[in-house]
């Protein structure tokens, strides 16, 4: 009875001591874009897209639509939304122009 109430505190206090890792992040690399061009805004826009289904996806929100509730559509849109807001303000306009 000792050994297991000794073993789930030595557990317990290894979870413990290891704190939580790093906080996941989206990046998007744009220096190479030449975003003065169409072709150049939509590959931002395609980049910011993938970026963003593959966070949803690999953090655990599901990216099929959904029929009752939409946290597909609110896990992209608010992923894309925050992208968006930490580009610098010329990159950021490239990216909401059509």
């Amino acid at each position: 009875m000792r050994s297991i109430l000794f073993l789930s505190l030595v557990l317990v206090g290894a979870c413990a001591a290891r704190g939580p890792g790093p906080e996941p992040a989206a990046r998007v690399g744009y220096a190479d874009l030449a975003l003065e061009t169409e072709a150049g805004r939509d590959a931002l826009r395609e980049r910011v897209d993938a970026a963003a289904r593959s966070y949803c996806r690999d953090h655990g929100r599901d990216v099929t639509p959904q029929l009752i509730r939409n946290e597909t559509g609110y896990c992209l849109d608010a992923l894309r939304q925050s992208l968006a807001e930490a580009m610098p303000g010329a990159v950021r306009r490239a990216y909401y122009q059509r």
